[in-house]
């Protein structure tokens, strides 16, 4: 059982269109070549692909000579382009161009203005003019950005010395206070170990329900008057009674 008659038309399905060129494409150069091969025929084959694709047959060397003895057999004479008049123009026209440029640069230097005409030497004074007021205008518009830079640096410059400044000041009085409130400690230390303390006749750790007693020597009948006392020690908790004997 053969297989169905193809219909010729195009394959929609790129994909299907695709692997049918290249089976056929195989197909054909095995063919082209077993018909040079046993035939000894000088066969030249040129295939594009949908893609634009070149496959020659045989190698383009080859195919070059095929070509060449078609066109000598069919009589065809290729027409040769001789462009080297174009290029020669094309020449002298880059080197006026050249040659008016280095003398329109000649002229806005100062240089060489004697064989111009006073209309030209007017158009060239405004261009130079339009030339400078442009100039000009970038020159202040770049200025005013450095001075708005500038004007924008200053004020955090002087927003961080302001905070540096009430950084110091609070800094320094916190140490001013931290050395009046160690200043008292020691007074308070050294009156404290000027004050011998004694509890029942012999020195002992004080606690929260010792009494105090500081005797001085005097003439007069001793006096106690109580006074209160807030202890410094740890172990002190309480307030202990001090009678000072005068």
């Amino acid at each position: 059982m053969g297989r169905g008659k193809i219909e010729m038309k195009r394959i929609e399905n790129r994909t299907n269109r695709q692997v049918t060129f290249s089976k056929r494409r195989q197909g054909l150069l095995k063919k082209t070549n077993e018909l040079a091969v046993l035939c000894d025929a000088q066969i030249g084959l040129i295939i594009f692909s949908g893609t634009g694709k070149l496959h020659t047959y045989p190698n383009p060397t080859s195919l070059e000579q095929v070509i060449q003895r078609y066109l000598n057999v069919q009589g065809i004479q290729l027409p040769v382009q001789d462009n080297r008049e174009e290029l020669y123009s094309e020449l002298q026209a880059l080197r006026e161009a050249i040659l008016n440029a280095e003398q329109s640069i000649r002229n806005y230097l100062g240089e060489d203005l004697g064989p111009l005409p006073l209309e030209e030497l007017h158009k060239h004074e405004q261009q130079l003019e339009s030339s400078l007021n442009i100039i000009r205008a970038r020159k202040n518009q770049l200025t005013q950005q450095q001075l708005e830079n500038l004007r924008r640096k200053e004020q955090m410059l002087q927003t961080d010395n302001g905070s540096m400044y009430r950084w110091l000041m609070g800094g320094g009085q916190l140490h001013e206070q931290q050395q009046q409130q160690q200043q008292h400690q020691q007074q308070h230390q050294q009156l404290m170990g000027q004050m011998p303390f004694i509890y029942g006749g012999e020195d002992q750790q004080p606690s929260s329900s010792t009494v105090l007693q500081l005797a001085t020597s005097s003439s007069s009948p001793h006096q106690f008057y109580p006074y209160r006392l807030q202890p410094t020690h740890p172990n002190l908790q309480d307030y202990g009674h001090v009678n000072f004997a005068e």
